[in-house]
């Protein structure tokens, strides 16, 4: 290079922790400028503010986009096995309610040979049947009223809970 205005060569400098071509061995004093293992070197480039904002939401938008992409995946994998749940979950029912009614048939065969008629022992595990269903219904009725989030509810609205009473 050669100093402003003196027409003399001054000595080569460098940016901060830039290495020559040559792996850093300085060249001889001997070497000629055109040797291949020196180069002109450039100043490195200076990334700006912009720049530095570029990327850094280039990078969370990749970040966003795969954890996007990974959040789809398995929402797939979700819905799948819970559809597969759902016809397993009803073939199971099939498989119960086809053992119900051969223990059904059983028991009325086995009233059968105890004596009674064939239309009273069908008569008779039906209605114990009907009686069954009849309590379970009832049952499902008293749960009910735990599925009205009565606790969320409340807070939403601001109101105060209620307090039981008093034993």
């Amino acid at each position: 290079m050669m100093a402003l205005g003196t027409g003399e060569a001054s000595p080569t400098r460098r940016p901060y922790g830039a290495v020559p071509a040559g792996g850093g061995a300085a060249p001889a004093a001997d070497a000629p400028a055109h040797s291949p293992r020196v180069h002109a070197e450039r100043p490195l480039p200076t990334a700006g503010v912009l720049d530095e904002l570029s990327g850094a939401f280039a990078s969370a938008r990749a970040a966003l986009s795969s954890f996007l992409d990974l959040m789809s995946l398995e929402a797939r994998r979700a819905g799948l096995t819970l559809m597969w749940m759902v016809v397993w979950g009803f073939v199971a029912a099939i498989c119960i309610v086809v053992a119900w009614v051969g223990l059904t048939a059983a028991l009325a065969m086995w009233a059968v040979s105890l004596g009674f008629s064939p239309i009273a022992a069908v008569i008779g595990v039906a209605v114990i049947n009907l009686a069954a269903g009849a309590v379970l219904i009832y049952v499902c009725i008293g749960m009910s009223r735990d599925l009205l989030f009565s606790a969320t509810r409340r807070q939403v609205a601001g109101r105060s809970p209620v307090t039981p009473p008093a034993p």
